[in-house]
């Protein structure tokens, strides 16, 4: 017998072929199959998304229209879409294809076509839901036409100019307290940011609730801000997983998903507040009249103008809208004519020359600077504390040249309307004479063919910021009070801006200064 004959049985059988499971036998077949399957419809998707959907012809990168993925996370998960999307208008054009399904316009198309009035003939390029929190359809931001209608005109009288003057009182009286708490500083360097916040929020809590978030009472953020603040990012990734829910999972395991609780938190908290303010009555503390006395008063006919989810939902929205972009705005303004002393000086030579003293300053006097005006608004088109409009759909109609399908998402993107060349001389520099008057003495005839039409920092038409007449008098009154109080400064930091990300609001980081009483300097 050869020697093969006699070994042992173990050797044997690792010489055989290895012996299948009949379960896995009977399941990668399928499996298999599935995988095939998956993989040719993505790539129908994505042949069909390129070549034979409606928006083919819009132009943009590829990557965009065969995928969400790359716009959802340049606006989610990296905050860069503002940057980017001006690079896409710059390279195809102001009609530009963003996802499968959205497409970004500049303000010089946009605002007209899609954003203005229309007549009951013209097809309406409606709000597209749920875009920024649960729910939103209940608010103002989001509510279908002839809701916001409603809710908008009940609310017009909050913000009327009647209204602005009888609430120039609550805000002086926290710009007030906003320069007590800066001259304790004096000689410190500190971030502004944090003061700015205080300031507008303690503003629009009083205005809104006649109740304070108590910020500069405290120096410190209320809680309800704090989380506001810190569930920004929340929201973000929220809004990207929802397209992507399968990476839900993943990102929990991960641990990404914790601001999604101060996200909750946030919503609940905001609600209380409203709901506290709510169960006064019409009337606020010793018939105190505010925003709630407005959307909880009954119609002409007797009628409930606003029920209480709609109350719930759009208190909060009045809250942010109110506080947060006017202080973005105020912080800007600082930033840029510290990098810009040319211009500082002449803000600040325009203040001293109008107010020998510090006293006399107001709403109405502010106003009438018009070359701290033109810095504001340079600032915002440099700035704008919103880079982006909610985003439309489309009823079906031609836009730019192109044929938008219906249920297509639009948005005017505004950093890249207003930083476009085509829309203004110099789109990169910081030149407030572009909007000054042409009678000023500072007016540069080279600006006169800038697209001022295209500038809506505040949106445009019908839905446009309500209260957009009550920031820009918040700004300019703590703009002069501010700089004819102190001499600011700020040294370096001339990347603050660049190193922002975008979350739906900016994402600051802090911006240091120094204040000097101008009482003191003399």
């Amino acid at each position: 017998m050869s020697s093969s004959q006699h070994l042992p049985l173990d050797s044997l059988s690792d010489e055989l072929p290895p012996q299948q499971h009949p379960l896995l036998s009977s399941l990668w077949r399928p499996i298999i199959g599935l995988i095939a399957l998956s993989v040719i419809y993505h790539a129908y998707i994505i042949l069909y998304r390129l070549a034979l959907h409606p928006l083919a012809k819009v132009p943009g990168p590829k990557l965009h229209a065969a995928s969400w993925f790359p716009f959802l996370w340049q606006t989610n998960i990296a905050a860069s879409a503002p940057r980017t999307i001006e690079a896409m208008h710059r390279k195809y054009g102001p009609v530009v294809r963003v996802g499968p399904d959205q497409v970004a316009l500049d303000g010089s198309l946009g605002w007209s076509a899609v954003f203005a009035h229309t007549t009951g003939s013209q097809p309406e390029f409606g709000k597209a839901f749920e875009q920024y929190f649960p729910g939103d359809a209940n608010s103002l931001i989001g509510a279908p036409r002839d809701r916001h209608r409603r809710m908008r005109r009940q609310l017009a009288h909050a913000f009327s100019a009647g209204a602005l003057a009888e609430q120039e009182g609550t805000v002086t009286q926290y710009v007030d307290l906003l320069l007590d708490r800066l001259r304790t500083l004096e000689g410190d360097e500190f971030d502004i940011i944090p003061w700015l916040n205080f300031t507008t929020f303690d503003i629009i809590g009083d205005l809104a609730f006649s109740d304070s978030f108590g910020s500069l009472d405290g120096s410190a953020y209320h809680p309800w801000v704090l989380s506001f603040f810190q569930g920004i990012r929340g929201s973000a990734l929220r809004r990207f997983l929802r397209h992507y829910p399968g990476l839900g999972f993943i990102a929990a395991r991960l641990g990404l998903t914790g601001d999604f609780k101060v996200e909750e938190h946030n919503r609940h908290t905001a609600r209380d507040k409203s709901a506290a303010r709510m169960r006064l009555g019409v009337d606020g503390p010793a018939g105190k009249t505010d925003f709630m006395t407005h959307m909880l008063r009954k119609t002409r006919t007797g009628e409930t103008a606003m029920n209480e989810e709609e109350i719930l939902s759009t208190s909060p929205v009045l809250v942010i809208a109110g506080s947060e972009t006017t202080a973005t705005a105020l912080a800007g303004f600082l930033f840029f004519l510290a990098q810009n002393p040319e211009k500082r000086e002449l803000v600040v030579s325009e203040i001293m020359e109008a107010f020998p003293e510090e006293e006399g300053i107001d709403m109405r006097s502010a106003a009438r600077l018009e070359y701290l005006r033109a810095a504001l608004e340079e600032t915002m088109r440099l700035y704008p504390p919103v880079t982006v409009t909610p985003p439309r759909v489309s009823p079906g109609a031609e836009v730019g040249g192109y044929y938008i399908p219906k249920d297509t998402l639009i948005s005017v993107h505004q950093w890249a309307t207003f930083r476009n060349p085509e829309n203004f001389h110099l789109p990169e520099q910081f030149l407030p004479e572009r909007w000054l008057p042409a009678s000023h003495p500072r007016y540069e005839a080279r600006f006169a063919n800038d697209n001022r039409a295209v500038f809506k920092p505040f949106s445009h038409g019908p839905r446009d910021c309500i209260g957009k007449n009550l920031a820009y008098a918040e700004m300019r009154l703590l703009a002069a009070r501010m700089l004819r109080t102190f001499d600011v400064t700020i040294e370096g930091q001339s990347e603050w801006q660049s190193k922002q990300r975008m979350f739906g609001l900016w994402e600051k980081i802090p911006l240091n200064v120094r204040v000097k009483s101008r009482s003191s300097a003399k």
